[in-house]
């Protein structure tokens, strides 16, 4: 009951700050966006929402792939489904802390063991982040004169949204590397982070350090042995990627804005900005900071009106209407009795 209380708190608070941010920008020009949104090109409304779902099924996939090496029984449509919960309890929980843990939830209920589970997670983890760090500085290279010129306030933002994200896996990697980085580490960095009040208890945070890197140290091991796959599961990350910071040139063309093709690279490099941004917004969806976000840097090669406008369809495809098709996921897995592994298939494992 706890659980379903703070959920539909946080559902409230998504729509209370969606609702805010959407008061301030259609305050002044509601008609002229409601009139430009009545307008939609049907035929590419549908390829909006197909290319949300295409991107949900590119994730189970790669969930599909990763959970084969340790499962062979596992089949591709529980993968989809394990993404469509996932993608309801990122969006309802903050900083899509959820997640994971409603992924473990499912595989638990298609017969994955609880190890099994933990390692696809982490291994999918390790090759998501690599790949959007790569992505995301290559499209910096390739504009960032141009989003530097024009995006003064907040490309610094987004370098350091990108900086926060590279050190992460880089962070990880250097820790398991080098001994001496985790001696300073677990020495003089806990005892700075207890001086700062950053760390409550040493011990326990040394403890989680330690697990987190020995689980870190496995997976990256596990995933040398498996080079062929990974290169796979990397190449579709990257097509998981290029669908979801596509979408507003898409719901450009829906609304019959002037965006021309040679502007597709420009609104995936905003698209990948609103995302890196984004990663220092707590509230659940990033809720209104998202949306503020997104008009403010769209509004540039969109118009205000346009900005908007593609705001509104965006947000509906890519987060609103994922929320609800995950949310009835999640009930129906819930309906559905748990699978049990034969000790003849583990044996098979």
């Amino acid at each position: 009951m706890k659980k379903a209380r703070n959920y539909v708190i946080n559902i409230l608070l998504i729509v209370g700050f969606t609702a805010g941010v959407l008061w301030f920008t259609l305050k002044d020009n509601f008609n002229e966006v409601m009139g430009i949104l009545q307008q939609v090109n049907a035929g590419w409304l549908i390829v909006i929402i197909a290319i949300a779902i295409l991107y949900q099924c590119v994730i189970g996939w790669i969930l599909t792939q990763l959970t084969r090496i340790s499962n062979p029984h596992y089949k591709l449509n529980y993968g989809i489904v394990n993404a469509l919960v996932a993608s309801f309890f990122h969006g309802v929980t903050p900083s899509a802390s959820g997640g994971q843990f409603a992924q473990v939830y499912v595989f638990k209920k298609q017969g994955v063991p609880l190890s099994d589970s933990a390692s696809v997670l982490w291994m999918d983890f390790i090759v998501y982040q690599s790949t959007m760090i790569a992505s995301v500085f290559i499209l910096i290279l390739l504009r960032f004169h141009h989003f530097y010129t024009n995006y003064s306030q907040f490309f610094l933002l987004v370098l350091l949204g990108f900086l926060v994200n590279s050190l992460v896996i880089i962070g990880l990697w250097a820790l398991v590397r080098f001994p001496k980085v985790y001696t300073w580490i677990s020495t003089t960095g806990l005892n700075l982070g207890c001086k700062l009040h950053l760390v409550k208890n040493p011990e326990k945070a040394l403890a989680l350090l330690k697990d987190q890197l020995d689980r870190f140290g496995s997976e990256t091991a596990k995933l040398k042995g498996h080079r062929p796959l990974i290169v796979r599961v990397t190449l579709a990350n990257f097509v998981r990627l290029g669908l979801y910071y596509a979408i507003p040139f898409f719901c450009a063309q829906a609304l019959g804005l002037n965006v021309s093709l040679d502007l597709i690279i420009d609104c995936m490099a905003l698209s990948a900005f609103v995302s890196m941004i984004n990663a220092f917004i707590p509230i659940p969806g990033a809720s209104g900071g998202t949306e503020a976000t997104y008009v403010l840097m769209f509004s540039t090669i969109f118009g205000k009106l346009g900005a908007t406008s593609s705001m509104i369809l965006w947000r509906f495809a890519s987060y609103y209407f994922m929320l609800i098709l995950g949310g009835l996921t999640f009930i129906w897995v819930k309906s559905r009795p748990a699978i049990v592994v034969e000790p003849m298939q583990e044996e098979k494992k």
